[in-house]
């Protein structure tokens, strides 16, 4: 009863807080939703013991990718760019494509899970398992992954400062 409760707490203010990162009109209070929104999500993966994805969320997600949004979002300091309406005269015809969207998602995820009926069961990924595969087979993609990551902070950095045209 109390796992329920919990997931049913979890679920809501993860779908509330994703609804404001789309809708919020202050970028700083986007980033934070979309912290708290992949928070949430890891406290999903936590309840339904997923003990990796938990801590790989919190990590990878919540504590890189969350900072180093804000981290942008703060150091562009251009905020009066961002604040612009959400919504303009094409939201109809957007919500129209959203909902065309999430039925066609559906009925593929519904023959997905039809087909995934009949498969037989596959042996669960363990945390030792997931580490091989990140060390040993795909420890190049993890190191190009982190090379990015720098180059994006380094650009965050070069934002933040302001490019002059003289100095490029």
């Amino acid at each position: 009863m109390l796992t329920q409760v919990l997931f049913c707490f979890l679920a809501a203010t993860a779908v509330a807080s994703a609804i404001g990162v789309v809708v919020v009109r202050n970028v700083v209070h986007g980033a934070l939703l979309l912290g708290l929104c992949l928070t949430m999500v890891g406290g999903l993966y936590g309840i339904l013991g997923a003990d990796f994805l938990f801590g790989a969320q919190i990590l990878i997600y919540v504590g890189a990718i969350a900072i180093l949004f804000l981290f942008v979002v703060l150091l562009s300091g251009r905020r009066a760019e961002f604040a612009e309406k959400p919504l303009n005269a094409m939201a109809p015809q957007a919500a129209l494509a959203a909902f065309l969207i999430f039925a066609l998602v559906g009925g593929i995820l519904a023959q997905v899970r039809e087909a995934l009926h009949s498969l037989p069961p596959a042996a669960a990924a363990t945390t030792s398992s997931v580490g091989d595969l990140i060390l040993g087979r795909y420890a190049i993609a993890v190191e190009v992954l982190g090379l990015i990551l720098l180059v994006a902070l380094v650009g965050a950095t070069l934002m933040a400062r302001g490019l002059d045209k003289e100095r490029v």
